[in-house]
């Protein structure tokens, strides 16, 4: 079992938790949750800004959108899937049928970086996790294989990418 959190990044880059705690998980998730108002390049350059911290393993609904709901926030994803290359990160696709986020565009792209994508749920109980299938849907879509999927890994593997043992 492994112990995971996801946290805010603020508007500046940094995250709502500072690095005594967020040392003592396993993995980090970090996702913008409010001022969805800045311009793009404030936006990229804050998602990258928090790439920098070394505790940052994932970044989740890259983009904020909701289907039929809101619009993303605006940001260049090819710089952000860049930036997740330089600096090791990995990017969710989320599979929550109102976000659907990673857009199945940008997962070649992240592919061809050799970012690996996560295919999570964004499940807040149980029957919720069936929804992974439309993120599996997605990742096939955007030509995404097994080896680029973070979770159909081993746990070996798995162990490596997250820095863990």
């Amino acid at each position: 079992i492994l112990k995971g959190i996801e946290v805010d990044i603020l508007p500046n880059g940094s995250l709502d938790y500072d690095d005594e705690i967020l040392k003592t998980f396993d993995f980090v998730i970090a996702a913008v949750h409010s001022k969805f108002n800045m311009t793009e390049e404030e936006m990229t350059e804050r998602i990258i800004e928090s790439f920098k911290n070394k505790y940052v393993t994932i970044l989740a609904h890259p983009t904020g959108r909701l289907l039929l709901e809101r619009e993303p926030y605006p940001v260049n994803m090819k710089k952000v899937i860049d930036a997740a290359a330089k600096y090791g990160k990995i990017i969710e696709l989320n599979a929550n049928p109102h976000r659907l986020d990673l857009d199945w565009r940008l997962c070649k792209y992240a592919k061809e970086k050799g970012v690996k994508v996560s295919i999570n749920p964004d499940a807040h109980d149980t029957v919720a996790l069936k929804e992974i299938r439309y993120g599996v849907g997605i990742a096939r879509k955007g030509w995404l294989e097994k080896k680029d999927v973070l979770n159909t890994l081993k746990l070996n593997e798995i162990m490596k990418h997250l820095n863990v043992g």
